[in-house]
Parts: C-alpha cells; sequence; structure tokens
C-alpha cells in the first residue's frame, strides 16, 4: 500500500482495522442507544485494482453487532440486513464522500457516481431499519471518508472511469474535454453558489473561491479532473488558482496566452501546469468559450505579437463539462453573442515543486469534512514547508516519491499502444 500512515486505501487491511476500531469504541459509547437490536452489513465489489490482491480481484467485508459486541470481517454475507454490491472505483467514490448525515447529503453522494459510472454502478438490497444503527454507520462512513485515498493506479482507475482514450488526447493536443463530468442540478447549484460569492466590485472575477461553499468544496476534488490532473501533473499537485470569471455580451477581454508565467522559454516537455475550466452553462461558439491550438504546447513558448490563431477551435460541450489543458497551450476568451452572462469556474492546479498564485488555507474544518484529496492539493502530503527542529519529513518525501513513481509507471501503460489499452474506452 502507498499511503501515510494516517491514511488508508479502499478495503485494504488497514481500512478495516481502522473501521473495527471505530466500531468497537462507537459501541460501547452507544451501546444504550442501540439497545441491544442486532443488524449486519456486508458489501462486496468487483474490479478493484490488481495492487490490492483480492481473490479475483473482487474486494468484500462484513460488519455483525449481536447487541453486544461488533464483528468486522473480510467475508460476504448475503444475508444482512444491507447488502451492497457494485464496482470498485464507483464504490471508493462514494466511499470518499465525507458529510452523509447533512441534509440532501445521500443524494449528493449517488448522483456524482451515477453521473460518472451509471445508475447502477452501486446496488443495495435491504436497509437498516433502526435509526441508531444507520447513524452509527454513516459516521463510521465519514470516520472512513477522512481517511480513505484515491486509487493510487492511474491506468486502473482511467479504465474503469472511462478516460483511457482521453488521456490519450491530453498528451496529444495539449486539452480534452470530459463531457458532462457533473450532473446538470449539479452546475446550476455551483452557478448559483459562485454568483452568491460575487461583490459588485468584483463582477468580472474572483478568485480564492474553494472557501465560497460545499458545492465548491466537491467541485474541485471531481475524480473525472483528478484523474487528468495526475496524468499531466504527477500526484501531489497542488491549487495555483481557483477562481470564477462572469462574462457578458461582446468581445473576449482574455487575449492569447499560455498560462506560464515567469516558465523561461523553451517550456519544459513535461506539464507544469493545467486547469480545468467548467461550463456552468452549454458552451456553443456564441456563448463566447475558451479557444485552444490543438498542439501548440509542443512550441514550447508563448505567443509572440504577430503570431496567428490558425488553427484555432472553440470549445464547445454542455453544460457540467469541463475542458483541461496544460503544457503551455495557446488559448483565447472568445466573443460572446448571446445574452446573458457565462459563468465558469477555473481550477489552476501547478506540479507541486512549484509555488502557487493563492496561499494555502488549511482550515481544519475544512479538511475534517472532505476526503485526504482535497488536503493533497492544499500541499498536507507532500514534504515542503514542513521542516522542524527536528528535519525533514522523510515520511511524506518516500511516500511521495514512491507515489510518483507508481503514477509515472501506470501513464506508461496508459500510452503504450498495446490491445487492451486501446480497448480503454472514453468519456463522451
Amino acid at each position: 500500500m502507498i499511503t501515510l500512515p494516517h491514511h488508508f486505501e479502499f478495503l485494504s487491511d488497514a481500512w478495516l482495522d481502522e473501521a473495527r476500531n471505530f466500531l468497537e469504541r462507537e459501541g460501547k459509547i452507544r451501546k444504550e442507544k442501540l439497545g441491544g437490536r442486532a443488524f449486519a452489513l456486508t458489501e462486496r465489489f468487483t474490479d478493484a485494482p490488481p495492487h490490492m490482491k483480492f481473490p479475483d480481484n473482487v474486494a468484500t467485508w462484513s460488519v455483525r453487532y449481536d447487541g453486544e459486541t461488533v464483528r468486522v470481517a473480510r467475508d460476504f454475507d448475503d444475508s444482512a440486513n444491507l447488502v451492497i454490491e457494485g464496482d470498485y472505483q464507483a464504490a471508493l467514490t462514494a466511499a470518499q464522500f465525507v458529510g452523509l448525515l447533512a441534509p440532501g447529503a445521500w443524494t449528493v453522494m449517488q448522483r456524482q457516481v451515477a453521473t460518472i459510472f451509471g445508475k447502477d454502478a452501486i446496488r443495495a438490497k435491504g436497509a437498516l431499519v433502526d435509526p441508531q444503527a444507520h447513524q452509527l454507520v454513516a459516521l463510521l462512513h465519514d470516520h472512513l471518508g477522512r481517511r480513505t485515498v484515491e486509487n493510487p493506479d492511474l491506468e486502473h482507475r482511467a479504465r474503469r472511469q472511462g478516460l483511457t482514450g482521453k488521456i490519450r488526447e491530453m498528451e496529444e493536443n495539449g486539452f480534452a474535454v470530459i463531457a458532462r463530468a457533473i450532473a446538470p442540478e449539479f452546475a446550476d447549484e455551483v452557478r448559483t453558489a459562485t454568483l452568491r460569492a460575487l461583490l459588485p466590485h468584483q463582477a468580472f472575477s474572483m478568485n480564492w473561491m474553494l472557501y465560497h461553499g460545499r458545492e465548491l468544496e466537491q467541485l474541485i476534488q471531481n475524480p473525472l479532473m483528478m484523474t487528468l490532473v495526475d496524468a499531466s501533473l504527477g500526484r501531489g499537485a497542488v491549487i495555483a488558482s481557483f477562481s470564477c470569471i462572469k462574462k457578458g455580451p461582446g468581445p473576449g477581454l482574455i487575449p492569447m496566452h499560455t498560462d506560464y508565467a515567469q516558465v523561461p522559454e523553451p517550456y519544459p516537455e513535461f506539464s507544469m501546469t493545467g486547469v480545468g475550466v467548467w461550463a456552468l452553462e452549454d458552451w456553443r461558439v456564441e456563448s463566447g468559450p475558451t479557444w485552444l491550438i490543438p498542439g501548440s504546447h509542443r512550441m514550447r513558448r508563448a505567443p509572440r505579437s504577430g503570431d496567428s490563431r490558425e488553427g484555432g477551435v472553440p470549445i464547445e460541450m454542455p453544460k457540467g463539462s469541463v475542458v483541461f489543458f496544460t503544457h503551455g497551450i495557446w488559448h483565447w476568451q472568445g466573443d460572446r453573442t448571446e445574452p446573458g452572462d457565462r459563468v465558469t469556474l477555473h481550477a489552476h492546479f501547478n506540479r507541486g515543486i512549484l509555488r502557487s498564485l493563492e496561499p494555502k488555507k488549511t482550515d481544519v474544518q475544512l479538511l475534517h469534512r472532505n476526503s485526504p484529496r482535497l488536503g493533497e492539493m492544499l500541499g498536507e502530503d507532500d514534504w515542503f514547508d514542513k521542516l522542524s527542529a527536528s528535519g525533514r519529513d522523510h515520511v511524506r518525501f518516500d511516500y511521495m516519491l514512491r507515489l510518483n513513481a507508481f503514477t509515472d509507471k501506470q501513464k506508461k501503460l496508459i500510452l503504450s499502444d498495446t490491445p487492451s489499452m486501446r480497448s480503454g474506452g472514453s468519456q463522451g
């Protein structure tokens, strides 16, 4: 397992140990409320990552409470009160959701999983009808969600998410579009939260959007965009800035440029930064979308005065989609001819070795209500800025070294021209 000591891979032995410790402790505290009423929960998920070494890549576990003691085991119990089955990567996405007892949270979690993997990716039979048992399991879910890391196997994860082809497109063209990466309803909620945050004097743009609502926290951790981030910038990439732009009718205000600030030319052959631009309405040419020149990242320089926009393409995509571009690709803001405002969110990421535009604000409550993925993009998991009186943080250094080595190895598999990889699929 490649994790920090306080984190776990989903359904690993360490994850089960943490579940057991939590339930034994909370079971004693809540014994009177549980009232001696027995319950059982079991889960089984197929297509787990091969490095987990589950038999036939099928991960199982169960929880049984007999009214006195809790038993956590590696087995599957089809007679349990609640039986959950499905795809491992889909279940991992659900397992990283924190805040299950908040109003509407269950619906939000289910909607995200269904948008990415389909409505039948996770299936449930039965229920925990006792409210105290339901609350205990929900608290367990959140406790583990704060500690459950993303699948480190980039090739396996991308294949299960249907992104193998998108990673190849990004490598070839410098960008890729993931259509309908979030549900249209969630896009509307994000747009409302964005407009709520904008102040009158910030009518065009504003930074530090991460701290303006739960919707923004969830958006920036979108698992599909994170896979493109990992494939281009490696693990440990940090938020450079998270900004919004509100643009009404008229000519585009942002000229052709790259997002490499003060990076010497020629640009490196590897990506230094990347940005995901979210469409919160349908993007058509009339909407004034982002325009990009495919392959311009191979120039390894910024555009000069007089450089042509020939070959530029408008990014047209439905509401809830994201275009992710990197490698110093040439791009600009298009002219808007239709009425109303185009509202977009721009999630910029830097390779972990770079500084960011926005100073990181590691609010403990923010970290508490999210998975470790958010902490990673705020620099919590790397060894930079961690020097103490006793010296360097070698635990984090070794962790990130091994994680990025595994990521690089699996990316090479994605880019290899083998029959198994060519069948990897792609999000529409």
